[in-house]
C-alpha cells in the first residue's frame, strides 16, 4: 500500500505487522497494489466485473492456499498469515477477494472437518477425488450454504436415490458463478443432516442459475440464486454429510469472529483518509484519521488474539469486538466521504464504493447475536 504523506505513513505503519516479510504477504501486498487495487472500481461494476486473470493469479500465487501445506501447493503458513494476506487482498479490491473466499470452506472439508467433531463428518469420495485441486487451487470452488443458517423449513431439502441423493429447492446465494470450476451446495434431510455436494458449476438438468443479482455492492461478483428440482447427485459427488446439531454450534461461535476482510477495508479507508487531508490540504480529515487508528489498531489485535482461543470459549467477546469493529469501519468510511466533499459520490471515486463494502462487511456471516451486538454498538458508539 503506497502512501503520499507522513500522516499516511504514520497509519499505515500503526498497521505493520511481523509477518510483512512472510513470502506469503510479500506476494499478497504486490497483487494487492499492481493488479487488484487498479481494477477495483471495475471489479465492483456488473457491466465488467472480477478479472478471471486476476484469480488465475491469485491461484497461481498460492494466494487461496497459504495455510495448504507445502507439498500440497500452498505455504504450510499459519492462520495469522493468510489473516495478513486477506488484508492486503480485501482491502485493495473486496469483490475479488470475495469470489475467492467462497474456496476456503470446500478446500478445508477436502482435508478435515472444518472444526467439527470428527464424529458429526461423514467425508464421501469428492472429498479425496477433488482434494488436490482444491489445496492447490488449480480446480475452484464456490458454495451455496448460507440457506442452512435460516431459521424454519429448509430452503434445499434431499432425498435418497439408490446410492446417490436428489436436491430439490433454492439456494439464494451462490458468488463467482461463471467463474469457477465447482460448487458445494448444501441441503437437508429429514432427519437434520446437511449433505454437501460438490459438482460442475454450470446449468444442468435439475440445476439452473438465475441472472446475476442485482447488488448494491460488488456487483461484478457473478453472485446469483440457484434452482434445484431433482438435481441427481451421485455417491462421488458427495463431499461430506453433515450432523446438523453440531455444525451449528460451531458456526455460530465461528461467526462470532471479526473477519479479516474487514479489517483490511477499515485499514485501507484510514490511510486514505490521512492521503486525502494531506493531499487537500484538509488537516481536520488527519487529524479524524489519527484519532481513529489507534482504536482500530486495539482492536484488531483484540480481534486476532480472540481468534486463538478455541472457537467455543468467549464468544460473547468476540462478537463484540466485531461489532465494534463493524462500527468503527462504517464511521471511517463516511468520514472519508464527507472529507472528500461532493465528489466522493461519483462513481469513478473509491470513497462510495468503500462505504458500501463497510455496509457489506455488516451482513456478511451475520448472525442474531451479531446483528444485536451490531446495533448496540452503533447505539453507543
Amino acid at each position: 500500500m503506497t502512501t503520499t504523506g507522513t500522516a499516511a505513513d504514520a497509519v499505515a505503519d500503526m498497521f505493520t505487522s511481523p509477518l510483512a516479510d512472510h513470502p506469503a504477504v510479500v506476494a499478497a501486498a504486490r497483487i494487492a497494489d499492481d493488479v487488484l487495487a487498479p481494477h477495483a472500481a471495475a471489479a465492483d461494476d456488473p457491466a465488467r466485473g472480477v478479472d478471471p486473470a486476476h484469480l488465475a493469479q491469485l491461484a497461481d500465487a498460492r494466494l487461496l492456499s497459504v495455510t495448504v501445506p507445502e507439498a500440497e501447493g500452498g505455504y504450510g503458513a499459519s492462520a495469522r498469515v493468510d489473516a495478513e494476506a486477506v488484508e492486503l487482498l480485501s482491502g485493495a479490491c473486496t469483490a475479488t477477494w470475495f469470489v475467492t473466499t467462497q474456496h476456503n470452506t470446500p478446500q478445508a472439508l477436502a482435508r478435515g472437518t472444518q472444526g467439527l467433531p470428527p464424529e458429526a463428518v461423514t467425508h464421501g469420495p469428492a472429498a479425496a477425488r477433488h482434494r488436490a485441486g482444491l489445496a492447490d487451487a488449480s480446480t475452484t470452488a464456490g458454495i451455496a450454504i448460507a440457506h442452512i443458517r435460516r431459521p424454519g423449513p429448509p430452503a434445499v431439502r434431499t432425498e435418497r436415490d439408490g446410492t446417490g441423493w436428489r436436491f430439490s429447492g433454492s439456494a439464494d446465494w451462490c458468488t463467482g458463478w461463471g467463474l469457477i470450476d465447482l460448487v458445494m451446495i448444501a441441503a437437508a434431510t429429514a432427519d437434520d443432516r446437511f449433505v454437501l455436494a460438490l459438482v460442475p458449476a454450470r446449468d444442468q438438468p435439475g440445476l439452473r442459475a438465475g441472472p446475476p443479482l442485482p447488488l448494491s455492492v460488488m456487483g461484478g461478483t457473478r453472485t446469483v440464486a440457484l434452482e434445484m428440482d431433482g438435481l441427481a447427485v451421485g455417491a462421488d459427488d458427495v463431499l461430506a454429510v453433515l450432523d446438523a446439531p453440531p455444525w451449528r454450534v460451531v458456526d455460530a461461535a465461528r461467526t462470532a469472529n471479526t473477519k479479516p476482510a474487514a479489517l483490511g477495508l477499515l485499514r485501507r479507508v484510514l490511510v486514505g483518509l490521512a492521503e486525502l487531508g494531506t493531499a487537500r490540504n484538509r488537516p481536520e480529515a488527519v487529524d479524524t484519521a489519527l484519532a481513529l487508528a489507534p482504536r482500530a489498531v486495539e482492536l484488531r489485535a483484540e480481534a486476532y488474539a480472540l481468534m486463538d482461543v478455541p472457537m467455543a470459549e468467549r464468544v460473547p467477546e468476540r462478537v463484540a469486538v466485531r461489532a465494534e469493529l463493524g462500527e468503527l469501519t462504517v464511521r471511517a468510511a463516511h468520514a472519508l466521504i464527507a472529507a472528500r466533499a461532493g465528489s466522493a459520490l461519483l462513481t469513478t471515486s473509491p470513497e462510495q464504493r468503500w462505504a458500501r463494502e463497510a455496509a457489506f462487511h455488516l451482513i456478511q456471516g451475520q448472525t442474531a447475536g451479531v446483528r444485536a451486538a451490531q446495533l448496540a454498538a452503533f447505539g453507543h458508539p
